[in-house]
């Protein structure tokens, strides 16, 4: 039975294998591709040579000079920047504790303009003179005397470049600034404004017209056309000294009480600009000057005069006027301006006799730097707006919130005094400012020919 089965169904199973294997040869035939590889070959070319015509040179008919300029290259000058300073060591200033709450015009106005960082503005950065500053309440210092004009330091031609230059930082301050400018010489000061004021169109213009008559240049101009009297119309005169620290008391350094304090007017301009709560101050000055106070008592100038030098001192005083009445009638007919000199007796014995014996002194206490920026921040403290009293009892140390700068005008070619540039030089450091001198003409017309490209 089984063999049967399988004998019926050989056939069959045959069949099925041969179609499995011819499937399968289907597929494998399928699964091959015919490539055919295009081989190309390798083309050459050869470049014929071909003539070409040679074109003869012509000379040049006209000289070319090939040499390099020669470029003067320009002369590097020392320029003072005022940097931002972080960190900085800050004086150790005492100060006593404040009592009530006072308030000053200065700051009243400041907080309405001066405050215009706050809302967005930035401090306006203006130089003068190599000197950089940045500052929203500005106050520009200028000294008058007769010794800023001295021929040495160009006269008054110089003094008037000088002018111009501070009438041009005004002009440039935007609106947002509050500004004032202070005259000084020897006795009093006149400010532009009562106090600081914005820096608009109006108010530079105002400025301008005030300032530009001091010391100008004019044709036959007389022996004395100089000084503060020279100043255009407006303005405001100020006597005020604004003692602070030793310089309101200075017994504490050894004088009597009662003793007249001798400080020449760079530093009542300066502690006026403190009170109106200036944060940039610029002085334009040619000395440190007298700033001191007796300790001892000398020889009255009465009983002096009686005696031979006193006599000899008065006499070459009055044939020093004449000297200098003769050379100004000199320069007159030339057309130049007169030699600004006082005509005190100091100051014609100083420059006609500097030989001769001069009258007794006492023994002075001379005020350090250290004495000048305490009183500048006892000064702030008091006229500031909302100076609250503290019931504490301790006493907080005051840092130092502004910046003082000095120009220093000094005679060609020559050096300020030590006194002089030591003191300038340590109280604008105390002050966050800088110190710069400038020698004469020349220099003056550098600085202000760089500004101007």
């Amino acid at each position: 039975m089984q063999k049967r089965f399988f004998a019926k169904h050989a056939k069959s199973s045959a069949a099925l294998v041969s179609l499995g294997i011819h499937a399968v040869l289907i597929v494998v035939a399928l699964s091959f591709v015919a490539v055919t590889v295009i081989k190309k070959e390798e083309q050459n070319f050869e470049a014929k040579p071909v003539s070409r015509p040679k074109m003869n040179l012509r000379k040049l008919q006209v000289p070319v000079n090939i040499k390099k300029k020669k470029v003067q290259k320009p002369k590097l000058r020392k320029r003072i920047v005022v940097q931002p300073k972080l960190n900085q060591s800050v004086p150790d200033i005492k100060m006593p504790e404040i009592t009530g709450v006072k308030g000053g015009m200065g700051n009243a106005v400041g907080d309405g303009l001066g405050g215009a960082g706050a809302l967005g503005f930035s401090m306006p950065e203006i130089e003068i003179f190599g000197v950089k500053g940045k500052g929203e309440k500005i106050v520009l210092i200028l000294g008058a005397d007769a010794e800023m004009m001295s021929d040495e330091m160009g006269g008054i031609p110089a003094y008037t470049i000088i002018k111009e230059e501070m009438i041009r930082i005004v002009d440039e301050l935007p609106p947002t600034a509050l500004f004032n400018v202070m005259i000084y010489d020897w006795k009093e000061v006149t400010m532009a404004f009562p106090d600081m004021v914005p820096a608009t169109d109006a108010n530079a213009q105002k400025m301008q017209k005030w300032l530009e008559p001091l010391n100008a240049v004019r044709k036959g101009m007389g022996d004395r056309d100089f000084g503060m009297h020279t100043l255009g119309p407006g303005g405001t005169v100020t006597s005020e000294k604004l003692v602070y620290g030793k310089f309101a008391d200075p017994t504490k350094v050894g004088a009597k009480k009662g003793a007249e304090v001798d400080v020449r007017a760079w530093y009542r301009a300066t502690m006026l600009a403190h009170k109106m709560g200036a944060d940039t101050i610029f002085v334009l000055t040619d000395d440190w000057d007298l700033q001191r106070v007796a300790t001892s008592k000398s020889m009255s100038r009465e009983e002096w005069d009686k005696t031979t030098a006193g006599k000899k001192w008065k006499e070459c005083h009055r044939k020093g006027l004449k000297l200098l009445d003769e050379e100004n009638k000199k320069r007159r007919d030339a057309g130049k301006p007169p030699k600004a000199l006082n005509r005190n007796e100091w100051a014609i014995n100083g420059e006609y006799f500097p030989d001769i014996e001069r009258p007794p002194t006492p023994e002075w206490y001379n005020f350090t730097p250290k004495d000048f920026a305490e009183a500048f921040v006892l000064n702030r403290a008091d006229n500031a707006k909302d100076s609250i009293a503290t019931t504490s009892g301790l006493r907080k140390k005051k840092k130092i919130d502004f910046s003082l700068n000095v120009i220093q005008f000094v005679p060609k070619g020559k050096n300020p005094s030590g006194t002089s540039a030591n003191n300038f030089k340590k109280l604008t450091s105390l002050c966050n400012g800088e110190y710069q001198t400038i020698a004469g003409m020349d220099e003056v017309k550098s600085y202000v020919t760089a500004d101007s490209e």
